[in-house]
């Protein structure tokens, strides 16, 4: 199960890996080279062909993925071609790859191997048998298809067959040596490029989903409240192991999307914003206007399509404010230091930190109620947006003055359901796992013995 942690995982680290040492290979690269940011930090073949670098130097040439048209239909195979140009250059390479847009680390689709291409499988490059999806593929030229002694250009043509399921935007990336014929790794042109497809066609979800339970994406608590993350939980909402988090290719009118890999979910007969989805699991942002009390939820499969698949309605209690904090292990706080660094013990955060007595903290949470001016479910948040309601901050049960709370609002550059405080803890902390409390409207955080580390 995707727990709510992993939102704020994704937001407050990064792993950056080392490139390994590339060489140029005339049955091409043995590493991953098409400029895929997550591969080896972005690499291309300008690592080891470095006379004309940076890639893209040479203005004289280029590289291009040529597809009829910028969509791709589940299932359907596509034609691909691969296009590089230079007027000087005598012999030819490349490398390509398709990715799922929303995580660049899976694999989009098979390729298919023919005279001119081979195959191969993983970030280890290895020849077939591949073991499929999400592991990556790789399209190469074969050896006889440098065509050594060749001018001006050449292009290579292979099928490409995409996921069978609707997996959002593809983006394909390819890098490109139009080389001297020399024999060596100098003296040759480096080119990369990429383009993106989006998905079209019919979705093919046909089993019935079942809803067991809806709550707070924070605290998985069973109310929620307007314009707070929620998640609901069942079975047979997704393809069993696909898995789908939006990405700003998903986005509508610059705010993240109503229905995601052909999911939908309406709230109080509104259609909700949706940031994940797998097969037992959606994420989604409980609609601004949504009324209080007991409300209908409904899951929708292949929306508004003619082959469209509607759960039972399930109900949740909507209350004004819901709020929780979002936590690493279900107690310790979502909370970076005032550089953002991550507050948490290294035995649950590799590299998380202690906060210490006086520093300035930012903790993160959902359901505490509107900002003011209002952000609508959704909407991506522009800048500081204060808090409608005011909070009281308790720190290891010292109540916190309000020159001590320096923001408590929506967190900028992020959905409006993800809040913020910005918080001094108290010189009087005791050293050790320190218990926040944030109480609005009434009600307090619902994540029971929610702490940070402090020493």
């Amino acid at each position: 199960m995707i727990r709510s942690t992993k939102l704020l995982q994704l937001l407050f680290t990064s792993v950056l890996i080392g490139a390994p040492a590339l060489f140029a290979f005339s049955t091409g690269p043995r590493g991953p080279v098409a400029g895929v940011p997550t591969d080896n930090n972005g690499a291309s073949c300008v690592a080891c062909h470095r006379t004309f670098a940076p890639a893209n130097s040479d203005s004289r040439g280029k590289l291009e993925i040529l597809v009829d048209k910028l969509t791709y239909t589940p299932g359907v195979t596509k034609k691909i071609r691969v296009k590089i140009e230079h007027p000087e250059a005598q012999r030819w390479g490349f490398q390509f790859t398709s990715r799922i847009a929303s995580d660049t680390t899976k694999g989009a689709g098979v390729f298919v191997p023919n005279d001119t291409i081979l195959v191969r499988c993983g970030l280890g490059i290895a020849l077939p048998p591949c073991a499929g999806e999400p592991e990556p593929q790789f399209a190469e030229h074969t050896q006889a298809s440098t065509r050594a002694g060749t001018r001006g250009g050449v292009e290579w043509e292979f099928d490409w067959t995409p996921p069978a399921n609707e997996v959002g935007d593809v983006t394909f990336y390819a890098a490109g040596n139009a080389a001297n014929n020399g024999g060596t790794s100098a003296d040759d042109r480096i080119y990369t490029t990429s383009i993106t497809l989006k998905a079209e066609g019919a979705c093919n979800l046909t089993k019935k989903p079942t809803v067991r339970t809806i709550g707070n994406a924070a605290s998985f608590a069973r109310e929620i409240s307007p314009n707070a993350m929620a998640s609901v939980f069942g079975l047979d909402f997704e393809v069993a192991g696909r898995t789908r988090a939006a990405s700003t290719g998903d986005f509508v009118n610059g705010a993240f999307p109503q229905q995601l890999a052909c999911v939908a979910v309406e709230v109080a007969g509104r259609r909700a914003p949706i940031t994940y989805v797998q097969t037992d699991q959606v994420n989604f942002q409980v609609p601004a206007g949504t009324p209080s009390g007991s409300v209908p939820v409904t899951l929708i499969l292949n929306p508004g399509r003619q082959n469209e698949v509607k759960g039972d309605v399930a109900t949740v209690t909507v209350n004004n404010h819901a709020p929780a904090f979002f936590t690493f292990n279900g107690r310790s706080i979502a909370a970076q230091t005032s550089d953002f660094k991550t507050i948490a013990d290294p035995a649950v955060v590799p590299g998380g930190v202690a906060a210490r007595r006086g520093d300035v903290v930012i903790v993160y949470g959902t359901g505490f109620g509107l900002g003011e001016p209002v952000y609508q479910a959704g909407e991506i948040v522009s800048g500081p947006t204060p808090l409608r309601d005011r909070v009281t901050i308790t720190v290891g049960g010292t109540t916190l003055a309000a020159a001590d709370v320096l923001y408590a609002g929506l967190a900028p550059g992020n959905i409006s359901g993800l809040q913020q405080f910005n918080i001094r803890i108290p010189q009087s902390a005791a050293v050790g796992n320190v218990p926040i409390t944030i109480t609005v409207g009434g009600v307090s955080t619902a994540t029971a013995g929610a702490t940070i580390p402090v020493q």
